[in-house]
């Protein structure tokens, strides 16, 4: 019984021939994909930014909740949702910008943390839900803590949403030295799952 491989050349040739057969199927795919530049492989525009809730302003983002979730010994973890509640679609992206603001005098506590447009881009119709991971630490680092409220600033946003969550605070660090926020994540958040 006779084999191909059996001789060196034919081993040689038969590696040749495969290999140049793996090289043009890749080659001739790709000369028969579509061209990119096609209207449908073009991405959908996005959305306008989710703006402050006005009546005025036809997509306005409004944070409305604080769920509790994971307790820690550094800490406490929430969910904050983020509801669109205009009546038109808009989008969000990234990590908001966070203070803490005296409870007694109104005052910021420390200085703020800017918002972040690091985070994917999450649209929200009119109605839907989004959500941040939100930690209030505890204030370990300073002798004279002061009792502060957690304000969110959305990306894209200059006015401040009061989370009605709050705790001790620093004064002279940034978010009171005690906030940090994930970015924004479509969809309903679950307390004690996904912080």
């Amino acid at each position: 019984m006779s084999s191909l491989f059996r001789s060196p050349g034919r081993r040689l040739a038969a590696a040749v021939a495969v290999a140049g057969a793996a090289l043009l199927i890749p080659a001739t795919a790709l000369a028969a994909a579509p061209d990119s530049a096609t209207p449908l492989a073009r991405p959908a525009a996005a959305a306008p930014t989710c703006s402050y809730p006005r009546p005025a302003f036809p997509g306005g983002a409004f944070v409305w909740s604080g769920n509790p979730g994971d307790g820690f010994a550094g800490g406490q973890g929430f969910e904050v949702e983020i509801t669109n509640v205009g009546k038109k679609t808009c989008s969000l992206r990234g990590v908001p910008g966070v203070a803490a603001f005296n409870t007694t005098n109104g005052k910021l506590v420390g200085t703020k943390i800017p918002a972040s447009s690091k985070g994917p881009l999450v649209t929200l119709k009119p109605g839907e839900t989004a959500h941040v991971g939100f930690t209030i630490h505890i204030p370990a680092m300073c002798t004279k803590p002061v009792n502060a409220e957690a304000v969110v600033y959305l990306p894209g946003q200059k006015q401040g949403q009061d989370t009605y969550l709050g705790g001790p605070a620093c004064p002279g660090f940034p978010g009171g030295g005690v906030l940090s926020p994930t970015a924004i994540e479509p969809g309903t958040g679950i307390p004690l799952y996904d912080i």
